[in-house]
């Protein structure tokens, strides 16, 4: 059974693939602005589907770890950093995370730079689709989560809002 990170990522490259009107399936790398290419063979799309799969993936990884490294140290100053002068916090406080930031910037564009070395390779054999084909591509699935993301994210922001004016009413801010 397939995990559901597993499902939202194979969702991820199906926005990858779309279909002409002559029922044709046709691989976007980057966008319908660029080159975009007919996929034939079976072997082909397994293959590419994985490259992209992989891409993302690890795409997806290292937003989900952005967060924690740059709380946790927070986390852990409030609590053990105590006696050092409030300067020597903020600075501890903001440069450990941004160090990890830059950490995690450098290998998502040293992700993105394989991903875009490799996709060269993989479309070789393949066709280039052109402007009048881009124009009547369809996706392949429909999105029926994003109606759900949208809710989702105008929730958390609201949360995210309320949790901010009680704070900044609270007492110990003042």
């Amino acid at each position: 059974m397939a995990s559901w990170l597993s499902k939202l990522m194979d969702h991820a490259v199906d926005a990858q693939f779309r279909r002409d009107p002559r029922g044709r399936l046709v691989f976007v790398p980057f966008s319908l602005k660029k080159k975009c290419y007919f996929v034939d063979s079976k072997s082909d799309e397994e293959k590419i589907r994985a490259l992209v799969k992989m891409y993302k993936s690890a795409n997806q990884m290292m937003s989900l770890l952005t967060y924690p490294i740059i709380v946790v140290p927070g986390l852990i100053l409030e609590r053990y950093a105590e006696p050092l002068p409030w300067e020597y916090r903020m600075r501890i406080d903001i440069g450990i995370p941004v160090f990890f930031w830059l950490v995690l910037g450098g290998v998502a564009w040293m992700n993105w730079s394989l991903y875009m070395r490799a996709i060269p390779s993989f479309t070789s054999p393949l066709a280039e689709a052109g402007s009048d084909v881009k124009a009547g591509l369809q996706p392949i699935t429909l999105r029926p989560w994003r109606p759900l993301l949208i809710v989702c994210a105008v929730c958390l922001i609201f949360a995210g809002l309320g949790i901010f004016a009680l704070v900044a009413r609270s007492p110990i801010c003042r």
